[in-house]
């Protein structure tokens, strides 16, 4: 297999875990997310590894990176979906976070104003 051949193998590759984790994160499949990151991270390795052997074999680096743009294009356009997505199930869940702490202290203080009521009767 040619090197442009394996990067655009690899690119493919990165889409699929993209899309993958989006799905995951849609689902809040966060196991799911954490292993599509983590196959991404080792993909990453590999790309530039791709990246300098199709440079080597028909043009400099930056040509290789002129070629796919498109596709890279497509998969900063993937990343940046699944991190917003990501940043909204963050807030929702540190809304609900902050409710429950909320709920917890409004508890404790109805809490301590039946126990005080309860012991000025005794």
């Amino acid at each position: 297999m040619s090197a442009r051949n394996r990067l655009a193998s690899l690119y493919e590759e990165w889409r699929l875990m993209s899309e993958s984790e989006g799905e995951a994160i849609r689902s809040l499949a966060w196991q799911r997310v954490t292993q599509c990151q983590q196959v991404k991270a080792g993909l990453r390795d590999q790309i530039l590894e791709a990246i300098e052997s199709a440079g080597s074999e028909q043009g400099s680096p930056e040509d290789i990176r002129r070629r796919f743009r498109p596709v890279l294009e497509h998969l900063i356009n993937l990343e940046a979906r699944n991190s917003a997505w990501l940043a909204a199930e963050r807030a929702k869940l540190e809304q609900e976070r902050e409710e429950n702490t909320r709920s917890q202290r409004q508890l404790r203080q109805m809490q301590g104003s039946y126990g005080q009521h309860s012991t000025v009767g005794r």
